[in-house]
């Protein structure tokens, strides 16, 4: 019987729990779209740290836009390589045009736009005086796709952009002026919608530095761990679905455990199901001792995130997650500076920066540094007491 769970970075889980309104949010925009042709939505900006489902919500975005007929373009942005992020955003959409053409409106499987673009001419826009670093070009080519997918039949064209935190400047400068001089449309608006997701800080800085006017043009959600509910949920139903259940004791200690990390609620159900035992009446049954198991047979994976955090992290990274550790997991930036004997946070706000890129730690609010991952302030004590760590 193949598991209901699905550990691993990119993957999906069976059902995306705790992200109803956003979800929700991304319905209204496709209704916009077929309904009027185009929407007054502020583009989105999601942003969490690594293991809550960013890829994941793309993912239902991408499946609930073509269900509606729209065509929607998934793009991952390079840690390294040649190409921008132009490069590929061109490239998927001309990839994706070519399919075959949609011969009427409904749910599509690769082809989706609505009422015809209008007149929005980007030579008579944009200017040889305008930033130097637009290239109309760009602009052009994605305003001529979504008129061939409305030629097609279809409601819109959605841009989905992963690791916006990698993508080049130039590339973000461009896609949001065009954004704007959507946004500056009214009744002949082009139906393009771009969301941008990526790591905490980063991405909504990086993005904010593309325009002049983010604040007004873009929407930030902030993803985080699944509460209590959410993370039963995600355990829950993966496994009647397949036919098992679990009990409430084993229930409660999973969710507990996970601390309502994404990751961690596929990597410690994973574990659990593959040491099930039979109920009476012959269904998988999750008990305590069965739950317990599993929890002590993930560890060394669930390690394996710590670990790698740590190892990544600078020297002084390191001495912050040990200060953090030892204060409970939660610290201001003047608070944690001055544990590490040092005069301002200036001085390890490169540190935390670092830490913050790979979601070890994050920053729920001004100042103030957290954990990334539940759990790691505990192995973080663990490790530097097992080597002897002052």
């Amino acid at each position: 019987m193949d598991g209901p769970f699905f550990p691993g970075a990119g993957t999906s889980p069976f059902r995306l729990e705790g992200r109803e309104t956003e979800i929700r949010l991304w319905q209204r925009v496709m209704a916009d779209f077929d309904m009027f042709g185009r929407s007054q939505a502020r583009h989105l900006i999601i942003q969490g740290v690594r293991g809550v489902g960013k890829t994941s919500l793309l993912k239902v975005f991408a499946d609930e836009a073509l269900q509606a007929g729209c065509l929607a373009v998934r793009v991952r942005c390079q840690t390294i390589g040649r190409e921008t992020l132009m490069d590929r955003i061109t490239a998927a959409v001309d990839e994706a045009l070519q399919q075959r053409p949609a011969k009427h409106h409904g749910p599509l499987t690769m082809i989706g736009v609505t009422t015809p673009v209008g007149g929005l001419e980007l030579a008579r826009e944009v200017t040889s005086q305008a930033n130097p670093l637009v290239d109309t070009a760009f602009m052009r080519k994605l305003l001529e796709a979504v008129s061939a997918v409305v030629e097609r039949g279809g409601i819109g064209l959605a841009l989905l952009i992963d690791e916006t935190q990698y993508a080049d400047q130039p590339s973000l400068v461009n896609i949001s002026e065009l954004v704007s001089l959507i946004g500056e449309r009214d009744g002949d608006r082009p139906p393009l919608f771009v969301t941008f997701a990526g790591l905490p800080d980063d991405t909504v800085g990086k993005v904010g530095r593309s325009s002049s006017h983010a604040e007004r043009v873009y929407r930030r959600i902030d993803l985080g761990y699944l509460d209590d509910a959410a993370a039963r949920d995600a355990l829950q139903l993966p496994v009647q679905h397949a036919g098992g259940r679990w009990t409430e004791d084993a229930l409660t200690t999973t969710v507990a455990a996970s601390g309502g990390y994404p990751a961690f609620i596929q990597e410690y159900g994973n574990a659990i199901w593959e040491l099930r035992r039979d109920g009476a009446d012959g269904a998988p049954v999750l008990d305590l001792a069965v739950a317990e198991a599993g929890i002590k047979a993930a560890a060394p994976q669930i390690d394996a995130y710590f670990e790698g955090a740590w190892q990544a992290a600078p020297p002084l990274g390191r001495e912050c997650l040990v200060a953090l550790a030892r204060a409970g997991g939660r610290l201001r930036m003047r608070d944690l500076a001055a544990a590490l004997g040092r005069e301002s946070s200036s001085e390890i706000s490169w540190a935390v920066d670092e830490l913050k890129q790979r979601g070890t730690v994050a920053k729920p609010e001004r100042g103030v540094v957290v954990f990334g991952r539940a759990g790691m302030d505990d192995w973080v004590l663990a490790h530097t007491d097992d080597e002897g760590t002052d």
